[in-house]
């Protein structure tokens, strides 16, 4: 009896024994199944790209002290260099009557619409009998004017210059009627035009800026300023003391500053308060910029005179403003990236960047590297920078000082 229990019991354990070892087995058949896929996941799951650190700040500013800009004593005035920022502004903004600085507009809208090039005299113009009446008017009204005479012949050319030089209000009229066929026909489209430009609180009366509804603030004109310079017929025009002319002979230059203090435009107006809308040639080393400064309500017992003398300040200070400023140098590092398994890898310029600025204007780096980082050889481009200082802009490719490697296997191995 006791015999058959021991082996009934020895039966039990075997048994209880084989089904605990099966158990065991499965287990690990599955801990090792879990670590396969697990590290089949590491392998096959895409790893994260390379971290980008910046060792040149996104932002800065040119160091110095902030210029002193010699704005006027009253009125209101606005400033800036071309292709480089604006300088700033003076005074209120608001809407001031500007005179002959209007004829800006109206020198724009008529080669706008009868383009010519450097050398080129355009269609012909003929003086009729209304416009010598207008002439006389205007002349009795003791209005700036230029003589004609009924079938007087002027090429596009002349008329633009008898416009902007003498600045002759009847040739505004001229103009106007020649190329709208009528002067209110002109006037709404120099009005259509000041608001495509975005020109806030400015109207347009007439096309010689005689009316007192043409009106507009420093701002405003600043740009309409810069139009006329871009174009260089209408910026030969303004740079010149005098022209002659077939009927009227030689026409001297309202803006009497014309080639004095680097002065080379723009256009002057005064009817009760003088106006002046002042360009300036800019030279930095080798390179030439335009700046840019109109003043409005100037006044004194000489109001145009005020206004030419503060437009000079503005012109003699704008060239004196500027200075090289280098925001990189060729190979220095911009970046660098943290390569997972690797350690960091430097991202060096290719190229220097100088630009020109003055003290206080903004300096931004932008940096867009490649999506792709893996397998770059040591100094391949990987991205490129974007360099902005005030409205200039440039680009230069960025390289990586050592290879960009894949994270090894174990390092995908052993990292979540």
């Amino acid at each position: 009896m006791a015999s058959r229990n021991r082996r009934r019991l020895g039966a039990r354990s075997r048994g209880y024994g084989r089904r605990r070892s099966v158990r065991l087995g499965r287990v690990l058949i599955v801990v090792v199944v879990v670590i396969v896929l697990a590290g089949v996941v590491q392998i096959v799951r895409g790893v994260p790209q390379p971290s980008y650190s910046a060792v040149v700040p996104a932002t800065a500013t040119i160091p110095g002290s902030a210029p002193n800009v010699p704005w006027p004593s009253g009125g209101e005035a606005a400033a800036e260099i071309v292709g480089v920022g604006r300088i700033g502004t003076y005074g209120p903004t608001t809407p001031q009557t500007i005179a002959s600085v209007a004829k800006m507009m109206t020198a724009l809208l008529t080669i706008r619409d009868h383009p010519l090039s450097l050398g080129q005299q355009g269609p012909s113009i003929t003086i009729t009998p209304e416009d010598y009446q207008i002439y006389l008017t205007d002349k009795a009204q003791n209005d700036s004017v230029m003589a004609v005479a009924p079938g007087e012949q002027l090429s596009e050319y002349q008329a633009l210059e008898a416009l902007l030089i003498p600045s002759a209000d009847n040739m505004a009229t001229v103009l106007a009627t020649w190329d709208a066929g009528s002067e209110s026909a002109f006037v709404a489209q120099m009005n259509h035009e000041a608001k495509v430009l975005g020109l806030t609180d400015t109207h347009y009366g007439d096309p010689s800026g005689l009316s007192a509804a043409t009106y507009s603030n420093a701002s405003s004109q600043l740009r309409v300023a810069r139009l006329v310079m871009a174009n260089p017929v209408l910026a030969s025009i303004v740079s010149k003391p005098q022209a002659t002319l077939p009927v009227a002979g030689v026409v001297y230059n309202v803006n009497g500053e014309v080639t004095h203090h680097g002065i080379i435009g723009v256009k002057t107006g005064s009817i009760l308060t003088g106006n002046f809308a002042m360009a300036c040639a800019v030279h930095v080393g080798t390179s030439t910029y335009t700046g840019l400064g109109v003043v409005l309500d100037q006044g004194g017992v000489a109001p145009l005179e005020t206004a030419l003398h503060n437009g000079v300040r503005l012109a003699e200070f704008e060239e004196q403003l500027l200075r090289p400023v280098t925001v990189l140098r060729a190979g220095e590092e911009v970046g660098s990236l943290a390569v997972p398994g690797h350690g960091s890898v430097a991202v060096t310029a290719t190229r220097g960047v100088t630009l020109v600025g003055w003290p206080g204007l903004l300096v931004q780096v932008t940096v867009h590297l490649h999506q792709h980082l893996y397998g770059a050889a040591a100094h391949a481009v990987v991205g490129s920078a974007t360099v902005t200082l005030g409205e200039q802009r440039m680009t230069v490719p960025l390289v990586a000082s050592s290879a960009v490697a894949s994270p090894s296997l174990l390092w995908r191995l052993t990292h979540l």
